[in-house]
C-alpha cells in the first residue's frame, strides 16, 4: 500500500462540490483525491494510505454511514468525518452510532469542518509546523491580470496570509516603499516586458528593500519561447524563487512558505 503525507479521501457524488471543497485543502497544503462512490472509494484506500476520509451520506450505493464498516474493515485506523446537507435526528443517531470522528453538517460555517480535519491530523502528530509570525504576513502580488491575481488570492488568503494586489510598476514599487510587504509575487511582464525587471532591478540594489523576498511569476517561456532560470539568468534577474504560469497551488504555497522562513 503506498502512504503519504497528510492524505485526505472525499466521497461525494456531487463532483462539483467535491472538487470546491478538494481545492479548499489543497490550498493548506494536504494532498487530496476524490471519489464519487463507495466502490471507487474503497479501491483507492486499498492501493494508498490515506489518513482522512470525508464522506457525504448521500451516496449511489448506500447511505454513507453505512459505508463506514466497509471502509474501516480495510482500514481500521483511517478516521472518518460524515457530512450531510441536512440533518434530522434519526439520520444524525444513525451517523453517531457508527466508529466516526466527527459529523458535519454543510450549512454550518466551513471553518467547523476545516478545524476538524486539524484535530484529525493533530492527533495523527502531524501537524504541519510553521514558521510562528507576530501577524499575518503581508503578500503583494504585482500583477496586470486580474484573473490570476484572483487565483492568487483564493490559494493564499485561506491560509491566513494578508494579501494586497496592484497592477503596474509605477504603483507596486509606490506601494512596497510604503507597506514593506513580508513578500512580493512579481509578475515580470506587464505594460512593458521589461517591468518585473525593472521592479527587481530596484529593489535587489536598495539596503533597505534587497531582504524582502520576490516569487517570480510569469508565462514568458510560453509568449517568448524563452525559458528563465534563475540559476543561470540570476545576474540579470535577481528574484528568489521563479514560477512559470499557470501555476498550481500546492508548489505555489511550498515556496510561499520556504521563502517567508528564510
Amino acid at each position: 500500500m503506498e502512504s503519504g503525507n497528510r492524505r485526505i479521501l472525499i466521497v461525494d457524488p456531487d463532483s462539483q462540490a467535491a472538487q470546491e471543497l478538494s481545492s479548499v485543502f489543497i490550498s493548506e497544503d494536504y494532498d487530496v483525491e476524490v471519489s464519487l462512490c463507495v466502490k471507487d472509494a474503497a479501491e483507492r484506500i486499498n492501493d494508498v494510505k490515506f489518513d482522512c476520509i470525508i464522506m457525504d451520506v448521500d451516496l449511489p450505493e448506500m447511505e454513507g454511514f453505512k459505508a463506514v464498516s466497509i471502509l474501516k474493515a480495510i482500514d481500521p485506523k483511517i478516521e472518518i468525518i460524515m457530512t450531510a446537507s441536512e440533518n434530522t435526528a434519526q439520520l444524525e443517531a444513525n451517523v453517531r452510532r457508527q466508529d466516526i470522528f466527527y459529523y458535519y453538517i454543510k450549512s454550518f460555517d466551513r471553518e467547523e469542518l476545516r478545524q476538524a480535519v486539524r484535530d484529525v491530523f493533530e492527533k495523527l502528530g502531524k501537524v504541519k509546523k510553521v514558521k510562528k509570525m507576530d501577524k499575518p504576513a503581508k503578500i503583494l502580488v504585482v500583477d496586470d491580470d486580474p484573473l490570476f491575481v484572483k487565483a492568487i488570492e483564493a490559494i493564499l488568503s485561506p491560509r491566513g496570509y494578508e494579501v494586497q494586489s496592484v497592477g503596474n510598476k509605477a504603483e507596486a514599487l509606490e506601494q512596497i516603499y510604503e507597506t514593506k510587504p513580508d513578500l512580493i509575487v512579481l509578475d515580470i511582464m506587464m505594460e512593458k516586458l521589461t517591468d518585473g525587471f525593472d521592479i527587481c532591478y530596484k529593489l535587489k540594489h536598495d539596503p533597505e528593500m534587497k531582504r524582502i523576498p520576490v516569487l517570480a511569476v510569469s508565462a514568458i517561456t510560453e509568449k517568448t519561447g524563452f525559458k528563465f532560470s534563475p540559476v543561470t539568468d540570476g545576474e540579470y534577474f535577481e528574484a528568489d524563487d521563479y514560477m512559470e504560469k499557470p501555476v498550481k497551488t500546492k508548489d505555489m504555497l511550498k515556496r510561499v512558505e520556504k521563502l517567508l522562513q528564510e
